[in-house]
């Protein structure tokens, strides 16, 4: 989870671009859109980040169909702001999950819902596909009304620390557990909202995976730590640097700052236990 910046682009000028490509077959209905589509980006732009219960635009079946179209079809203006949205190095990685590269365009309110968004640069989230297809075409959560989702451009992460890793050693592997909890002074619907979003995206699980395969490439710096004399300070002192720095760079609650922690704190790992990680990665 983390914030990124929005393209710096007029949005009208975007809409206008994509309505009057050359190959854009329905650019008569999306240009009579054009009041509705952009009176809905005003409303839009008043509301962030609560966006979950905008009203859809009064538009018309062939106009929404044609305003969905144009994010599908490839004319060179929807090429180009695909590609302004997700070459920019700072979202080289998913902010939905910090994990994986972004190589998919996320529609916050869905295309389908809300067509007059669909090519709204400040709607389009870049992502990877695993978050993207869980993320789907859902907004509220129907028993709290609370956003099950943040929104990257909009949504500020707190620094508060809430996110927590237990890492034990158990019958020679490393066992790894990823969960939210709730710091003092963290308003309930804040909370709320950031355990829906980890809930959604199976963020425990793939924190835990993808942490394991990283420490399989960390191994060698583990082991040169530790060294000849068996040096299980060094490695906890490697491993505390290593979050320091990750923590400077994303702040405190990214997931693998907190994965060195708990290792760095956990005795058996450093005195040696370490050696479990390259078996486990088969290595």
């Amino acid at each position: 989870m983390r914030s990124i910046p929005l393209l710096a682009v007029d949005a009208m000028d975007v809409f206008d671009e994509i309505a009057a490509a050359k190959h854009q077959p329905r650019r008569g209905r999306m240009q009579a859109a054009r009041p509705r589509v952009l009176a809905a980006y005003q409303v839009y732009e008043d509301s962030v980040p609560e966006v979950g219960e905008l009203d859809q635009a009064a538009l018309t079946e062939p106009q929404k169909e044609a305003m969905r179209h144009a994010f599908t079809v490839e004319t060179a203006a929807m090429t180009t702001l695909r590609g302004n949205l997700l070459k920019r190095i700072s979202v080289a990685r998913c902010p939905f999950c910090t994990i994986s590269e972004s190589s998919t365009l996320d529609h916050y309110l869905p295309k389908e819902q809300y067509p007059e968004f669909s090519v709204f640069p400040k709607n389009l989230v870049p992502s990877c596909a695993v978050c993207n297809t869980r993320k789907r075409d859902r907004i509220l959560d129907e028993g709290t009304n609370v956003r099950m989702f943040l929104h990257p451009c909009y949504d500020v992460i707190p620094d508060m620390e809430f996110l927590t890793v237990r890492a034990r050693m158990e019958a020679d592997a490393l066992i790894l557990s990823y969960r939210l909890m709730r710091p003092t002074g963290m308003a309930l619907r804040t909370f709320m909202h950031l355990k829906s979003h980890f809930n959604e995206l199976d963020l425990a699980d793939r924190y835990r995976r993808m942490g394991l395969e990283h420490l399989g490439g960390q191994y060698p710096a583990l082991r040169r730590a530790y060294g000849s004399s068996e040096n299980a300070e060094r490695v906890a002192e490697r491993l505390i640097e290593g979050a320091v720095d990750l923590e400077e760079v994303s702040g405190p609650n990214y997931w693998l700052a907190k994965l060195y922690r708990a290792l760095a704190g956990n005795d058996d790992f450093c005195d040696g236990g370490f050696e479990v990680v390259r078996v486990q990665a088969g290595l």
